[in-house]
């Protein structure tokens, strides 16, 4: 009987030092700050339509990713901090927050099924990922977010116009809370700056 008891206190003690002894690390989960512009006086155009953004490979997970600044070409991910939902729908949710409350448009619509849009917006992920610096440097981390935007006009067939917008802000935490208000601010600015190029391409 001594001899089973001390076999399973031996199976125990081997079992608990393999997981290091401590509690199972936990997943953390992240959303980025509703994106809010200056409304304008008066609209300018009467319906827009921001279509779900596409993405591809690893941006249609929740994960969230990094690239270490030794090694640009090797895209990995954590494995235990996520995106509240795929970085496709953040996105989209921060472009639609960002016109809407814009007032650039009188009505912004998230799909096709509305009536006639003056322009149609469609979007696709190019980077949405931190930058680990390996090397002394006067910042930790970077994010970076590159979106490529195209807009054509309701109704009629072609690009009108396509953009790539592109933003990297430099942090000076590890701190994955930070990161995620960083990704926040650059899609606002993102918004922000749609806004004025759709302005600007009306004209």
């Amino acid at each position: 009987m001594s001899r089973l008891i001390y076999s399973l206190f031996l199976i125990y003690s081997l079992a608990a030092c393999s997981l290091g002894g401590g509690p199972a690390p936990q997943d953390h989960f992240y959303k980025i700050p509703e994106v809010v512009l200056d409304a304008q006086a008066n609209s300018s155009f009467d319906e827009l339509v921001i279509k779900p953004v596409k993405s591809s490979g690893l941006y249609h997970e929740r994960a969230i990713l990094f690239i270490e600044s030794d090694k640009p070409l090797e895209l990995q991910r954590y494995h235990y901090s996520f995106w509240s939902t795929t970085p496709a729908e953040l996105i989209h949710n921060a472009l639609y927050e960002g016109l809407q409350s814009s007032n650039i448009a009188r009505h912004v619509a998230r799909d096709l099924s509305a009536s006639r849009a003056d322009y149609i917006i469609d979007s696709r992920i190019v980077h949405f990922e931190r930058m680990i610096k390996n090397q002394p440097a006067n910042h930790l981390v970077s994010i970076e977010v590159a979106l490529e935007i195209s807009v054509r006009k309701g109704g009629v067939a072609g690009v009108v116009w396509t953009k790539r917008y592109s933003i990297r802000n430099n942090l000076q935490t590890t701190d994955m809370h930070s990161s995620a208000q960083a990704f926040g601010e650059a899609l606002k600015t993102i918004a922000a700056q749609l806004v004025a190029d759709l302005i600007a391409n009306s004209n």
